[in-house]
């Protein structure tokens, strides 16, 4: 048999394992989303499922449920977290694969126009997973700075590999050289990963929380026109330290370097080499080049 890197499990029996492990009547499933994990929907008579599938060699399936079942139980009632079920293992092509069972998340994504309105909520729900995540045991955060050189290996002008590694170096340094609050971060803090249903924000998607930083949740906001609004209800539930808020751009840095890995590496592996052309290379490419702003060399030769 020619190894895989990952498969497509077929719904029919997973949908009967589903039912065997969970003690579900499980009238139908059918595969919602395929990237860097595999999402199915169990319909049963009680109403929709999630199964989660993980792929091979990813170990955060149990830690994830445990992780949702800690911050459920201290997050304030009407900002919920989806709740899952321990997990399983089935054998794929491609080797063993973890499973875990969800909560159907109520409502949708936000509608557009985003307001300022939703931004605040989302600002304060963000700072109130922090606070709902004291006392959980955080697995260990990846280090970006060991993506680096790999990013450089496949970024094709050598005026942004410069720059991406000074801009690297420079992050590394600032990030380092401050007392910045750490704690155990959702890992990717945007709209994609809520859903709002009536005056409730519920988070989903734990597979990238991880003990770090505690402000690079904020990052991703921290440069769109909403960010008053959502630093202003984050503010309401908690403290952001002055020191925390000035480290966001170096902050972002990092995450443009961590999202340029996945979409020149993972996501290639994952989709094939069209997703290249999606444009979210290109896209953090410019975010790191309006970042030259940030380095002092370019502060000294009167850039801004």
């Amino acid at each position: 048999m020619i190894p895989a890197l990952r498969s497509i499990v077929d719904p029919a029996p997973l949908a009967a394992l589903a039912a065997r492990e969970y003690g579900l009547d499980v009238t139908g499933c059918v595969l919602l989303r395929s990237l860097v994990n595999d999402v199915y929907r169990l319909d049963t008579p009680s109403g929709p499922r999630v199964l989660k599938l993980y792929r091979t060699g990813h170990d955060s399936a149990g830690w994830e449920v445990a992780l949702a079942a800690h911050v459920g139980a201290g997050v304030a009632q009407g900002v919920p977290l989806t709740t899952g079920h321990p997990a399983g293992v089935l054998q794929a092509a491609e080797g063993p694969r973890a499973f875990t069972l969800w909560e159907w998340v109520p409502g949708g994504k936000p509608p557009k126009p985003r307001t300022d309105e939703l931004y605040h909520r989302f600002g304060a729900a963000t700072a109130l997973f922090h606070e709902a995540t004291a006392g959980f045991p955080g697995r260990p955060g990846f280090d970006v700075g060991s993506l680096v050189e790999e990013v450089l290996a496949r970024v094709p002008d050598a005026a942004d590999r410069a720059l991406i590694a000074a801009l690297a170096a420079e992050a590394g340094r600032r990030v380092e050289a401050e007392e910045l609050e750490r704690g155990v971060c959702h890992g990717d803090v945007t709209l994609d990963n809520i859903h709002v249903a009536g005056d409730r924000i519920v988070f989903f998607d734990l597979d990238r929380a991880a003990d770090g930083y505690r402000a690079a949740d904020l990052s991703p906001v921290a440069a769109t026109p909403q960010w008053p609004a959502f630093l202003a209800g984050y503010r309401k539930v908690r403290r952001l330290g002055a020191a925390d808020e000035a480290a966001l751009p170096w902050l972002d840095v990092l995450l443009r370097i961590d999202y340029l890995h996945f979409h020149l590496y993972a996501k290639p592996a994952m989709r094939g080499t069209e997703s290249l052309r999606e444009g979210w290379v290109d896209e953090n490419l410019e975010q790191l080049r309006a970042a030259r702003t940030l380095l002092p060399s370019a502060r000294g030769s009167g850039g801004r």
